[in-house]
C-alpha cells in the first residue's frame, strides 16, 4: 500500500471527487503504463487497455466467479430491478453540460455498467442491482515515461444485505479478480502500444473494505 499514490488520485482535478463525494471508496489501483503517443485521452487509453472487449481477459478463474455470481443472481432475483436503477441511479445528478461534454453517452450499456461519462482524463460508470451501488471509475494523468492510470471502486449502500455481500466478496476481488484484470490491462496496453519491454508497474495504492 501506497500512501503517495492515494493522495496523487485525491490530488487530481477529477470530477468523481464531487460526484461521489460521501461513497466508501473500497478499492483503488495503480498501473504505471509505460509508452504510448503522447496526449492520449481515457477514451484512447482504455480503448487501448480493452476495457469492455473481449481483449480483456481476466482468466479462467474469474470467468468462473463472474459465472457462479451470474447464476446466484438469477436465482434470487439480484440483477434486475428497473425501478431501483432509476430510483439510484447517478445519472439524474449530471447537468446538461456535463452530459454534453462527455465523450460516450451517458447510460448507455457496457458491459454489467452503465456509463455516467467520459471526458478527457477521466471516464465513470455504476453498476446496480439489489446487492450494491457500485462505481468504478478510470483516471489518467501523463507520467515521465507513458502514462499512469487509476482504477478506484466506489460503493454505496443500499440495504442491511450490502455490508454483509461486500464481505463475502472482498477477499475474491482484492486477490483474484482485480489483479488478474489488471495484469490483462498491462499486458494489452503493452501490445497496442508495442512497449514489448515494458511489463506495466502494478502497484496496489490502496484497499479497504466495508465493515
Amino acid at each position: 500500500m501506497k500512501a503517495q499514490d492515494k493522495t496523487s488520485y485525491d490530488d487530481l482535478q477529477l470530477f468523481a471527487h464531487q460526484l461521489l463525494a460521501g461513497v466508501p471508496m473500497t478499492s483503488l489501483y495503480r498501473l504505471d503504463l509505460p509508452g504510448g503517443p503522447i496526449g492520449m485521452s481515457i477514451l484512447e487509453i482504455k480503448e487501448a487497455v480493452g476495457f469492455n472487449t473481449e481483449k480483456l481477459d481476466a482468466g479462467v478463474v474469474t470467468k468462473a466467479l463472474f459465472w457462479v455470481r451470474g447464476l446466484i443472481g438469477r436465482v434470487f432475483g439480484w440483477d434486475d430491478d428497473e425501478k431501483l436503477i432509476e430510483s439510484v441511479s447517478f445519472l439524474p445528478r449530471l447537468t446538461a453540460d456535463e452530459i454534453g461534454r462527455s465523450q460516450i453517452e451517458p447510460g448507455r450499456n457496457e458491459g454489467i455498467s452503465r456509463v455516467l461519462y467520459c471526458f478527457e482524463n477521466e471516464f465513470a460508470a455504476e453498476i446496480i442491482n439489489r446487492t450494491v451501488h457500485c462505481f468504478w471509475v478510470m483516471a489518467t494523468e501523463p507520467t515521465a515515461n507513458g502514462y499512469a492510470l487509476y482504477m478506484a471502486v466506489y460503493v454505496r449502500k443500499l440495504n442491511w444485505f450490502t455490508p454483509i455481500y461486500m464481505a463475502l466478496i472482498t477477499p475474491m476481488l482484492k486477490w483474484i479478480i482485480y489483479p488478474a484484470l489488471n495484469r490483462s490491462v498491462a499486458i494489452n496496453w503493452n501490445k497496442t502500444t508495442g512497449h514489448e519491454n515494458g511489463k506495466g508497474e502494478l502497484e496496489q495504492a490502496h484497499n479497504t473494505h466495508q465493515s
